[in-house]
């Protein structure tokens, strides 16, 4: 008799960086491995995901660094079991097309749309204003992409920080402007596990992260994703091997703790908790040792 699977929820945004573990599963690599690898897509970002995290809906999640390290310091019982993209996430900055704003500090007080409080977007908002002087205006909590093209074009809200590629379409239909970018200083996206799932699925956890770090290395090197990037998301081959060749993806289960600790003092910064940046980045680079 066949050994039953064990089923994993997890959960991702939307996006290109995940399509490495959407063409896992079309290819039954974590049924192979006896994982029933159930995959939510989160349109509201990091902070959703670390909500359902909380709440026993999801066993992983692929967070933002800064978003995990607010969520964990915040009480989130969760711990990283592996960095996934080792680059740094290039935010672009948008205001609607009407807007008449033509640089974010030309803002004396500006209004953010943010996915959810806590979300990228949000912390990243905060980041940016701190280090460039700006007073943050309020946060319009807007719930996803589409929800932040329609506060902006309705003037609802001044900015809105998104990742560029997956903005891109709506600037070139007029809808939007992107009047900046940002590139937070620590790696993009880790792997979380609840603690829960850890105590009781840590086998399946390891197999999956282990077929996910094969698919990493094949994704990167085949010569055929730029097509495919392009075939399921809305940017020219040209552009997807652009950000293909800009984009570093971990395939180990090593972990940088300047990362957390860079996320962890400009957290600290912006007032997000009172602890030092130095024992937050300790606490939170507790690895779950899976090799």
């Amino acid at each position: 008799m066949a050994a039953q699977s064990i089923r994993l929820r997890i959960g991702g945004v939307p996006e290109h960086f995940n399509l490495p573990w959407i063409l896992a599963m079309e290819h039954n690599r974590f049924a192979a491995g006896g994982v029933d690898l159930a995959w939510t897509y989160y349109a509201g970002g990091t902070g959703a995901m670390t909500r359902a995290m909380a709440e026993g809906e999801l066993a992983l999640a692929i967070l933002l660094t800064e978003g995990f390290v607010s969520a964990r310091v915040k009480g989130l019982d969760a711990r990283i079991v592996k960095s996934y993209i080792k680059t740094p996430l290039t935010w672009g900055i948008y205001t609607g097309a009407g807007s008449g704003i033509d640089v974010p500090e030309a803002c004396a007080r500006p209004s953010y749309a943010i996915s959810r409080t806590g979300s990228g977007s949000h912390l990243m908002a905060m980041i940016h204003a701190k280090k460039n002087g700006i007073m943050p205006g309020p946060f319009h909590i807007v719930h996803s992409l589409d929800g932040a093209v329609q506060a902006l074009c309705r003037h609802q809200a001044d900015l809105f920080f998104w990742e560029r590629f997956m903005t891109r379409p709506y600037v070139k239909t007029g809808q939007l402007r992107e009047i900046g970018t940002f590139a937070a200083p620590w790696s993009g996206f880790l792997v979380a596990a609840t603690r829960s799932a850890e105590s009781e699925r840590l086998d399946a956890i390891r197999t999956a992260l282990t077929v996910i770090n094969e698919q990493c290395r094949a994704f990167k090197t085949d010569p055929a994703t730029p097509a495919l990037l392009a075939s399921r998301f809305p940017f020219s081959p040209e552009e997807a091997a652009q950000w293909l060749g800009d984009t570093r993806w971990s395939d180990d289960f090593t972990l940088r703790r300047d990362d957390l600790t860079a996320a962890a003092r400009a957290l600290h910064d912006v007032g997000e908790y009172p602890g030092s940046a130095a024992d937050t980045a300790a606490m939170c680079s507790t690895l779950v040792q899976l090799i």
